[in-house]
């Protein structure tokens, strides 16, 4: 009956499969570690460019908000020479508050404009979306019969 005996062509085909099924759990988990990697380093551009956009964006509306301080010194500082019966003159402190008040709302416009225009024509993992659609095209081929 063939007790003990293995039969050698189910053994071949077996062992076959065993290697093709390998190979392709290695050629696989390569393929995701790729990707994966290219992931990782697009994600860090990326993360580059909105911190730029952050941080200059925080720093204008940090301006803006000193900017809006100073004005209202400068108009409490106006406001209370005019109820003194005092002369409204800019040349004292109120004029300088008003000055500082007026170049930080420069800056602080002009860092949210280059915060908003940067990174804009970046376009945000190019390659991973180029290489998915590369996935996407060999699939559908291989579909086809």
């Amino acid at each position: 009956m063939g007790f003990g005996r293995k039969n050698s062509s189910s053994d071949e085909s077996s062992s076959g499969l065993k290697e093709e099924l390998g190979a392709l759990v290695d050629q696989a988990s390569t393929h995701a570690r790729v990707r994966g990697e290219l992931f990782a380093i697009e994600a860090k551009e990326a993360a580059e460019i909105y911190g730029r956009k952050f941080g200059l964006t925080i720093a204008g509306l940090i301006c803006l908000a000193i900017g809006y301080l100073l004005i209202l010194a400068g108009v409490i500082g106006l406001l209370g020479s005019f109820f003194d019966d005092s002369s409204l003159s800019l040349a004292n402190w109120t004029g300088a508050a008003f000055a500082i008040a007026l170049l930080h709302l420069t800056l602080g416009a002009v860092l949210i404009k280059m915060g908003r225009k940067s990174g804009k024509e970046t376009r945000f993992f190019e390659y991973t979306r180029n290489e998915l659609k590369k996935d996407q095209q060999w699939i559908r081929q291989e579909k086809k019969p």
